[in-house]
């Protein structure tokens, strides 16, 4: 079995009393079951702006990351991803190319500068272009010279941001096809190392139904998409380092796997912390007991168990990878 090095090596380090009530361990708030998707359109002046977009920063002094500068550079759809032109690109390569390029120019990470909502409108067209088959044949087919002639203000914001949903909720949903059980396993097999943990069956049951939660947020949360949009890339990095690696290598097989693991069960508390940061309203000057409760239990939803659950199993995954360097 995949698991039995890393627990025949460090069974003896993973035994934590975890105490239900756990000092550190702060409540996390819940935000509401549904919160607005407003993305803002791009103007006729942005786009009017972009004529000339070569440059390092905009004329308000917004910072262009490289990567943002290479996308804004070409039109040709294969640099714009950052992958290299071929006949057949499978759905896990493109992928993590479109997440990689659009998380470093999605417009929330840098609000004011318009350079960012073109750049990842582009990364956006890209994606839906050579992602497709049939699409990709009629672009790869053209004229080398009329390969570049897209109009990237010809689908709107708005489905630029659909876009980015929908590959998220296909890697959500790829992934816990095929890893789901196997971090089942997992669990089971810390929970009978850790009997403090207090997990057994119906902790186990719990955690991993919040796990699937996530796919709702995914759909009806644009703060949450923006969350999980860095959370997932990483899982999907590593889901392909997993692969490349040769089957007999117990230890670097067991040390990726518990890294997902733990990318995957702290999803649901990545998701309130994100939250939390958006819909806490500032702290007064000098606020009260009751100010603080009152805030912390307009947000709450996840069950303190469920929280202190989710960290005390981080804890063991962490030891676990610590011990396979």
């Amino acid at each position: 079995m995949m698991f039995s090095y890393v627990f025949s090596t460090a069974s003896s380090f993973f035994h934590l009393p975890v105490d239900g009530e756990d000092k550190t361990a702060k409540d996390l708030p819940i935000h509401p079951k549904h919160i607005a998707w407003s993305p803002q359109p791009c103007s006729s002046a942005q786009k009017e702006k972009h004529c000339d977009s070569s440059r390092s920063s905009t004329s308000d002094g917004c910072f262009n990351t490289p990567e943002m500068l290479q996308v804004l550079s070409s039109d040709d759809l294969y640099y714009i991803l950052g992958i290299p032109r071929s006949t057949t690109i499978d759905k896990v390569t493109i992928r993590r190319a479109y997440l990689s390029r659009s998380r470093a120019c999605h417009p929330d990470k840098f609000p004011g500068n318009p350079d960012a909502t073109y750049a990842f409108q582009k990364v956006s067209v890209a994606y839906d272009v050579l992602s497709n088959p049939s699409s990709k044949r009629v672009y790869d087919s053209r004229p080398a010279h009329s390969r570049h002639k897209y109009d990237f203000f010809a689908q709107s914001s708005p489905h630029a941001d659909e876009t980015l949903k929908g590959v998220l909720l296909s890697v959500f949903n790829d992934f816990l096809e095929g890893d789901f059980e196997m971090i089942r396993t997992l669990l089971r097999a810390i929970s009978d190392l850790n009997p403090s943990l207090g997990l057994g069956d119906d902790g186990i049951n719990s955690v991993l139904s919040v796990l699937l939660s996530v796919r709702e947020r995914i759909l009806t949360c644009r703060t949450c998409v923006v969350a999980l949009h860095g959370e997932l890339t990483r899982a999907l990095e590593i889901q392909s380092a997993f692969r490349q690696l040769p089957y007999f290598d117990i230890t670097g097989r067991s040390r990726l796997t518990i890294q997902l693991t733990r990318i995957t069960i702290s999803l649901p508390v990545t998701l309130e912390n994100a939250i939390q940061a958006q819909y806490t309203k500032p702290a007064s000057a000098h606020p009260t007991n009751h100010d603080r409760e009152k805030d912390t239990n307009d947000f709450a939803l996840l069950p303190r168990r469920i929280v202190l659950l989710i960290r005390g199993i981080d804890v063991v995954l962490d030891r676990m990878e610590r011990i396979l360097g």
